[in-house]
This record gives C-alpha cells, structure tokens and sequence, in this order.
C-alpha cells in the first residue's frame, strides 16, 4: 500500500456537497482507502480569473493503485461531478490534485509529484498541514512553506463541516412538517423526510448538471429540400421555481437538418428530461429545448410547443383544474418563414 496526499477544492454550486461527493467517490474504490480528513477551508482563489472564493481539503489515503492509475481515476470522479477544464485556473465543481505519491518523484507529462505548485498555495499548504503524517519527508519544507506565505494576500479561513446535502433537504422537511402542525415522529412520517430527500435527488437531478451530453449525431446523405423531423407528445414533468409544485405535459420538438446532420431520435426525449430535471418554469423549458438542440446540430430550424398543467394552477390561488398552458419558441426557418411554421403547428392538432 503506498500513503498518497490529495488536494480537493471547489467553487461552484453546493461547494461542499462536491467535496463530500468525491470523498465518497473514492472510498467507493475497493484500491483505495481514506485514512484522514482535513478540516474544511475556505480560500480565495489565485491565477486572476474572477471568480467566487473556493472550499478546499485535504486526504491522506493508502492504495494500491499505481499513481498513474490513480489519477485516471481522479479524473473520472471529476468527470462524473462535472468539472469541465475550460480555462486553466477557473471556476470548476470539483478539483482532485495529486500532492504526495509516498515519497516518490514523478515527471511525467499529465503527472508531476510533489505537485508542482504545492509549494506556493497556501490553501494546499494548510489542509495538508492537518493531516500530514509526523516525520514525512516532506514536513519541514510543508512548514517553510507555510510560514513564507503566510500573511500574503492568498486568505485561507477554517469553516464548519457542512451536512450532506440530502442530510440537509431531510432536516428542512421535519421543520416544514412541525410548521404545519405535523409530529414527525408519528409513525406514518417517520421516514417522510429520507423519502422527500431521496426524492428531490430524483426529479431535480438536472440541477447540478451543466451540460447535455447524453447525445449521438450521425450522418445521412443531405438534399436540397431537407423535410423536417417531428417528435410529438414527449411527456415530461418538471417543478415550478416560484412555488415548488409539479407542473407536467408533453413538449413537441421539430427540427430541420442541415448538411445531412440528424441527432438520435431517442435523444430528444433524453434532451426534453435534461431541460425539465430541475426548477424552472415552462417559457424556460420551452426555449432551453430549443436552443440546446440548435447549438447540438446547428439546423436550417427548430420548433418546439410544449402544453403542461401547472399545479400552483389547479392546486393553489385561482384553482382552475384541467387548465393548459401553450408555449413556443422558433429557431431558424420556422422563425423567418409563416408557412413553414403553420404547417408545424397544424401538425400538432
């Protein structure tokens, strides 16, 4: 087993929640396992790039695993937690660096150990500081480090350990229930927090996603007069941002291609649960579809109608039932040509 030190910083969305996740990530690694945890810090963050303050820690763990290895696994917790490397020290959920590899020396091209920076980031220095094994090769020049940065303008502030995200959204539910009048004690709610946590991970897992990647395109021989292509009555459910309530229907979505380029029928139903998987309103889904499709394929048009009941409609204020609302949102072709866009509507009815 050799000992490996690692670095994890994060400053997007629920900062926290990503470090937790990858912590829990890694354990899930039979090769891998977690000996100690840093406290947790907040940091402000270096290379120039505006950008919000980072939370960042440090683990010592024992593996297995060669160090190369290791770190094509980091980059895979990376990619399931959607770090995206589009510019060098920006923004970014999730952030895993190799500090120490034992006391090995690495100078590979993706792979340099020490990590080469180690030694001027006072917000690596100091995590690692808490968890830094007694008599390490590399202790006193951790501590010179320290004390040579210390008092620059890099701030790093020890915070609490926040609860899991789910932890949270569990507490949340028993204080709407006791401000309802509700005992969460009594039997039938006593697992109702756990079940509405489990449930909003479901149903809003969009929330934390930045992309839609979950698409194919492919290639067929283009014309002159490229006919449309129409998927009707997708259904879809989504929850309102202003009450929380669900509001639900079906999104129809045309498309006309361009240079032969189709994507996946079945993604545009995959691309309809992205844009609804998290708390929006409908002119938003409507138009998300939209512009989401035509970065994909850059078509000649695309059409999307969505109709859906809203809860916070029928449940809530007028209490209207069986209400529907129309949105539409035109791209291309079916924007600048009536005709063009009449005959996708009468498609419709």
């Amino acid at each position: 087993m050799q000992t490996v030190y690692l670095s994890l910083g994060s400053n997007i969305g629920d900062k926290q929640a990503y470090l937790q996740e990858a912590v829990n990530l890694l354990g899930q690694n039979s090769a891998v396992l977690i000996e100690k945890k840093s406290k947790v810090y907040q940091t402000s963050p270096v290379g120039g790039v505006p950008q919000d303050d980072f939370v960042n820690m440090a683990l010592k763990l024992s593996t297995t695993l060669e160090a190369e290895t290791l770190l094509e696994v980091i980059h895979d917790i990376e990619v399931k937690l959607n770090r995206v490397r589009a510019v060098h020290w920006g923004p970014r959920t999730i952030d895993i660096d190799i500090l120490f590899y034992g006391t090995e020396k690495l100078r590979e091209e993706h792979l340099t150990i020490p990590h080469k920076e180690l030694f001027n980031r006072l917000f690596v220095l100091i995590p690692l500081m808490d968890i830094l094994e007694e008599g390490f090769e590399y202790e006193k020049q951790v501590k010179q480090a320290i004390s040579k940065l210390d008092g620059t303008e890099q701030k790093v502030i020890e915070i609490p350990e926040e609860k899991t995200a789910r932890k949270r959204i569990e507490d949340a539910v028993r204080d709407i229930l006791m401000a309802v009048g509700e005992d969460p004690e009594r039997e039938g709610l006593l697992e109702t927090p756990e079940r509405v946590a489990k449930m909003y991970e479901e149903i809003l897992s969009s929330q934390k996603l930045l992309d839609f990647e979950e698409y194919k395109l492919f290639k067929i021989e283009a014309t002159e007069q490229e006919q449309s292509i129409l998927i009707k009555d997708i259904p879809f459910y989504s929850m309102c941002e202003h009450h929380m309530l669900p509001f639900f229907g079906t999104a129809n979505v045309a498309y006309i291609p361009k240079d032969g380029n189709i994507i996946g029928l079945s993604k545009i139903p995959r691309l309809v649960n992205y844009v609804s998987r998290k708390l929006s309103v409908q002119e938003n889904i409507t138009r998300d579809i939209a512009e989401i499709l035509n970065d994909i394929l850059q078509p000649k048009g695309v059409a999307v109608v969505v109709e859906a009941r809203h809860m916070c409609i029928e449940m809530r204020g007028v209490k209207k039932g069986n209400s529907q609302t129309r949105t539409s949102f035109f791209l291309g072709e079916f924007e600048e040509n009536r005709e063009m866009r009449l005959e996708f509507l009468e498609s419709l009815t």
